[in-house]
């Protein structure tokens, strides 16, 4: 065979493996497609890793018979597996990686119970995954690895000052997730004022998301460091207070039988509400219009306390007037001395006749 005709069958191969590898990738697609979404997380990942290896698999056969026809291109045959198998092995490293990465955040969840990601773990075990397959990468195609990891130690240990404040919000970020103080999902309060639900924590910073929808970026360092309150922990419903008053002459019995019937209704035909639990009422304080008291209501999750004291509020005004329970208003007394001449402050001498 001349050499025109096997440069062309050469380039047919090398093109073809890709082409198969898109149609392999599709058809690994359409299957992933038809499996039920209860089928169990390794089948999806199983699913993920054929995905991932279709291509680079083809393309590297392809290539790999491409150039060992006869005549084919100058190469040292030697030299081509040797490229081709290193080749392989980065490709097998990477899809590898993901899959690492997504069977950690998978353990993360169920264990945390949590649907919210949780990228810091994954993207370390990516990481690491990636780092150990290129090292037996280079030891497989016979390059010394040993004064290499010597060099990295030297090089790692410099970055290390050099980055010394993005390692240690890294640190700080492994510590917040491994001691499950906070997880993704929870509500918090830190003693900065900063409120919401734990969005992520990734290699640097922890996401809030407030209640309005925005997003709060803390450095881990900062966030590990800040005193917080924790509104899921150890469980997710809440006592709310509501301070109230009624007049002096008001039947307090009464006005806490009226109260208390009114907060259950509330309570349970609000789905914010927890309807099994009891309201309560404590009277506390003489005040200056009246007499003062709190009702404590619960509520499922922090930020549905607002709706539930608007309504609460609402239906006891409402029954408050039909009962006749008096509001009072803020009253005060003012009382003044009586009327003094100013003249008679001043020395007589200065009287005028």
């Amino acid at each position: 065979m001349n050499k025109p005709l096997i440069w062309t069958l050469t380039v047919v191969i090398a093109l073809l493996g890709p082409l198969l590898g898109i149609v392999a990738r599709r058809l690994i697609d359409r299957m992933a497609a038809k499996t039920s979404t209860r089928e169990l997380a390794v089948h999806r990942m199983g699913f993920g890793l054929a995905r991932d290896l279709a291509m680079p698999v083809c393309s590297l056969t392809g290539l790999l018979i491409a150039l060992s026809l006869p005549n084919g291109l100058p190469f040292s045959p030697q030299a081509v597996h040797r490229i081709l198998e290193a080749a392989f092995m980065i490709a097998v490293t990477y899809a590898l990686a993901r899959l690492a990465a997504e069977v950690v955040s998978t353990v993360a969840r169920r264990i945390t119970g949590v649907s919210g990601s949780v990228s810091l773990f994954s993207t370390i075990t990516r990481v690491v995954v990636f780092v150990l397959g290129v090292l037996i990468t280079l030891d497989s195609v016979g390059v010394q690895i040993t004064p290499l990891l010597g060099a990295l130690g030297i090089g790692a240990l410099a970055i290390a000052l050099a980055l010394e404040g993005t390692l240690a919000n890294l640190f700080a970020g492994v510590h917040i997730l491994a001691s499950k103080t906070v997880q993704p999902g929870d509500f918090v309060k830190l003693d900065s004022g900063e409120t919401g639900w734990i969005h992520d924590v990734n290699w640097r910073t922890t996401t809030i998301q407030d209640i309005p929808g925005n997003y709060i970026i803390v450095p881990n360092r900062k966030f590990a460091d800040s005193i917080l309150t924790n509104f899921h922990r150890p469980e997710q419903d809440m006592a709310v207070t509501v301070e109230v008053s009624t007049g002096y002459d008001s039947d307090l019995d009464y006005v806490e039988a009226v109260t208390l019937e009114v907060a259950q209704q509330v309570m349970k035909g609000l789905d914010v509400g927890f309807a099994g639990a009891d309201p309560r009422v404590r009277f506390h304080t003489f005040g200056e219009s009246g007499i003062e008291f709190r009702v404590v209501l619960r509520t499922r999750h922090y930020e549905d306390q607002y709706l539930l004291v608007s309504e609460f509020i609402k239906a006891l005004h409402r029954r408050y007037r039909q009962e006749g329970i008096g509001i009072p208003y803020p009253v005060r007394t003012l009382s003044f001395t009586p009327e003094v001449d100013p003249r008679s402050w001043l020395p007589a001498s200065l009287h005028t006749p």
